[in-house]
């Protein structure tokens, strides 16, 4: 049954202003699986709300899946549901920060019928049968673009259309995204990983569109690299066509010329290479190419750095080599004399700023104010003059934004830099702030090169800065592309181009959403970024093309039925307002303005007696009250929830408190699987969080428990790489007599040296299990620990 959008029931009065386009497309994505394609700013988030809407309305026990591919990104959606809608109470936000029990008794209960996830929750959980799949209507997947090859949007979407016999009611889709790419090839396969029955797009230039579309003036301000910067550009290229050219001597590469070969080719090669390698029988030949292929790729990478990036990003790069100068293409590259060469120059010229540099500074200070006053003397004459090829014929040093010589923070522009790389961030940050314009860095949560990555509490607050005007610039990688609510951003610079349609419009889309907006793109002269400009462009155009004419048909999927209402009384919709209006009110009973607030009194909670301690009882008798829809009733005999946010909150912090210890011995182990099979190369920190998916901190305080129990080690001084101590070359520990006394389930007690009794934990033995008998007498090396007043054995060897 469709609704009038502009007066639903389940959406605040007055609380939405409504376009024609955005309830059209509604219409259509009811009830057919959809791929919505309009551009960033238009209101995809509002579409999908409405249909999430319609659904809540007429299917009074459906449930809903809203995925979007990052934290933040979540809670912009769950936010959006709170503000203008009375569905608090019933909407829930799932992270990794949850312990997987109580995650479970979520996913059970019947009084949640929103939720909100990232797709590596959605499909771990799927794995462990968390969800029952029958229970939801719909799944929304925001940004839908990612839902190619392996990405968790294609598992979790291949689980729920699982059409065995017994899953026959897979749930209606909906996808979003404002650029699904440039090929008909990669839009079919995004609709065939999601189902897709229909695809629904919208352009700028639309007549229902345009009227709400904000014009972007798009500049490419050309950079002209210092002799310097030339100077070690042309060493690099020496040493790449060197390396080239023995493998096209060597009929490796078709190529006939080393600057016609690019990253692509040396990649295909890599591949042939190694599945042509057999360790048990060495080919010299191959090795050697190996060699050269590994150090043309490396010399690619460092000439890209110089051009696009900067010294600084060079220097920094040989300076990690350096430190990792063990492995065998670093120690190959730093063989060469050239090498040598780049790094006095880059010795010799350490205080001079890169010319990138120098033009972010000037256009932030030209756009924040008409008058270069923050800029020192020395800074201003290094600035090269504007070389600019621009869309249209405003010129960006003659636009004056504003007749102010100081500007305050409340009214501030903003501006937002996107940049690669995070050592690229932080040196535009330093930079500006030196310069006297306050900047803040915003990034992922995993730790590389040496940066420790941001928590999503963290980023979250980053961003409420940003949005509240604190600061008037963002430095920030591809994190902030994708989706981020970041209003009223009036400039957009690209550090460098991007060769990605998809990447070019989502950061583009960061700029035009309420206002008029400037994008402007470093783009250095003779180098990478005038290719990676031209793929852009190319692609885009294609993308265009390609969603204009598509002549690809698309299969009917069979779904759930959506012909049988079970629509929810008046009294329902009643009940959610006077609750999300009792969940709004302050002690006082007033509202405030704006309030994301949505909390009853502590003195009203009716379930905080519940949690008053610590204590694994009381927490399984909430979390099964939560696995119902358990009504509570006043002295007065009036229903309250059963629950609201502050319990939920409540709840994850007391179920950390008990599940931590329980987590963090789970990722102990897994991570000592890991690093047994990755021998003593090790792996890295961020390697380890990414395979074992689990929250950085827990991950942390495994590691670092690990350590103290001299169970692993640290492979370097940045100490960003762990290996297990035993596949290190040197085995350290003492020789111990050891006596089994017990066996126990996991464990064994043992009788050191006839002294000490202590626990022998399943894993801290590396022997055999055979040899694991009570009354054995083993002779061994190993180690003893600590853990919580109970003394420990660690098996390193059996003598």
């Amino acid at each position: 049954m469709v609704q009038s959008y502009f007066s639903h029931p389940l959406l605040r009065k007055n609380s939405l202003v409504f376009r024609q386009y955005q309830h059209d497309i509604v219409l259509k994505a009811l009830y057919k699986n959809s791929l919505v394609v309009i551009p960033t700013s238009l209101g995809k988030t509002i579409i999908a709300l409405l249909v999430c809407l319609d659904i809540l309305l007429n299917w009074k026990n459906s449930k809903i899946l809203i995925l979007a591919p990052t934290r933040p990104l979540v809670f912009q959606h769950f936010n959006l549901f709170k503000k203008y809608t009375p569905l608090s109470s019933q909407c829930i936000a799932l992270t990794g920060k949850i312990a997987p029990e109580i995650r479970k008794a979520l996913w059970d209960s019947s009084g949640f019928r929103v939720y909100f996830a990232t797709p590596e929750l959605v499909n771990n959980d799927l794995a462990n049968n968390f969800l029952k799949k029958n229970d939801f209507y719909l799944i929304v997947y925001d940004e839908a673009h990612r839902a190619v090859k392996d990405y968790s949007y294609t598992r979790i979407s291949s689980q729920f259309y699982d059409e065995r016999p017994e899953q026959n009611d897979p749930p209606l889709v909906l996808a979003l995204s404002a650029s699904p790419g440039s090929t008909e090839d990669k839009i079919k396969e995004i609709c065939a990983n999601l189902f897709i029955e229909q695809m629904i797009s919208k352009e700028e230039r639309d007549e229902d569109v345009f009227p709400y579309v904000y014009d972007t003036d798009i500049e490419y301000c050309h950079v002209t690299l210092d002799n310097y910067h030339l100077e070690i550009s042309a060493l690099l290229t020496s040493m790449i066509h060197d390396n080239i050219n023995w493998l096209i001597k060597n009929k490796l590469l078709k190529k006939k010329r080393a600057d016609s070969v690019y990253k692509k080719d040396l990649l295909s090669l890599r591949d042939y290479i190694t599945s042509n390698l057999d360790p048990k029988n060495t080919n010299l030949f191959l090795v050697t190419a190996l060699k050269y292929q590994a150090l043309s790729m490396i010399l690619l990478y460092c000439r890209d750095l110089i051009e696009s990036q900067g010294a600084f990003a060079l220097r920094k790069f040989l300076n990690n080599a350096r430190d990792n100068s063990t492995t065998k293409a670093y120690v190959n590259l730093f063989l060469d004399t050239r090498l040598k060469e780049i790094e006095e120059i880059l010795f010799r010229n350490g205080n001079k700023i890169a010319p990138k540099l120098a033009h972010v500074l000037l256009i932030v200070e030209q756009f924040l104010k008409p008058e270069l006053t923050n800029v020192s003397d020395n800074t201003r004459n290094t600035l090269p003059e504007f070389n600019r090829d621009h869309t249209t014929s405003s010129s960006l040093l003659e636009t004056s934004f504003t007749n102010n010589n100081s500007i305050s923070l409340k009214t501030q522009k903003k501006i937002l830099i996107f940049s690669q790389y995070r050592d690229t961030l932080e040196e535009i940050t330093k930079f500006l702030d030196e310069n006297g314009i306050q900047s803040r860095g915003f990034y992922g949560q995993s730790n590389r090169n040496g940066i420790k990555g941001l928590s999503q509490d963290k980023q979250l607050s980053i961003l409420d800065d940003f949005r509240e005007g604190k600061f008037p610039v963002l430095v920030a990688t591809s994190v902030a592309e994708e989706g981020l609510n970041i209003p009223n951003v009036d400039l957009v610079l690209f550090y460098e181009p991007v060769p990605s349609e998809i990447r070019f419009i989502q950061r583009k889309g960061r700029t035009g959403r309420f206002s008029n907006g400037k994008v402007v793109i470093l783009v250095s002269d003779d180098s990478v970024d005038i290719k990676y400009t031209e793929a852009s462009k190319r692609k885009l155009l294609k993308m265009r093309s390609s969603l204009r004419n598509t002549n690809f048909s698309l299969n009917t999927h069979k779904k759930r039925r959506f012909d049988s209402h079970n629509r929810m009384l008046e009294s329902e919709i009643s009940l959610l307002y006077t609750e999300s209006d009792q969940f709004l009110q302050f002690g006082n009973g007033k509202k405030e303005e704006g309030s994301d607030v949505d909390i009853k009194s502590m003195n009203d909670n009716p379930i905080v007696e519940y949690i008053s301690s610590n204590s694994n009882k009381k927490i399984k008798t909430l979390v099964k009250r939560l696995s119902y829809n358990y009504p509570r009733y006043s002295s007065a005999g009036n229903t309250v929830s059963s629950l609201s946010r502050r319990n939920l909150e409540d709840l994850y912090e007391v179920s950390l408190n008990l599940d931590r210890k329980k987590i963090v011995h789970r990722v102990k182990r897994q991570i000592q699987e890991l690093l047994g099979k990755a021998g003593s190369a090790g792996l890295t920190v961020s390697n380890l969080e990414e395979q074992i998916k689990a929250d950085r901190m827990i991950v942390g305080e495994a590691i670092d428990s690990l350590k103290k129990m001299k169970r692993i080690v640290f492979l370097n001084k940045h100490k960003d790489t762990v290996a297990l101590i035993e596949s290190t070359k040197f085995l350290p520990g003492n020789k111990y007599s050891v006596f089994i006394e017990k066996i126990l389930m996991g464990k064994a007690v043992v009788r050191v040296n006839d002294k000490w009794y202590a626990s022998l934990v399943h894993h801290d033995y590396f022997g055999p299990r055979s040899l694991l008998k009570k009354g054995n007498t083993l002779e061994i090396i190993g180690e003893m620990y600590r853990s919580e007043g109970v003394l420990h054995l660690i098996v390193k060897k059996i003598l």
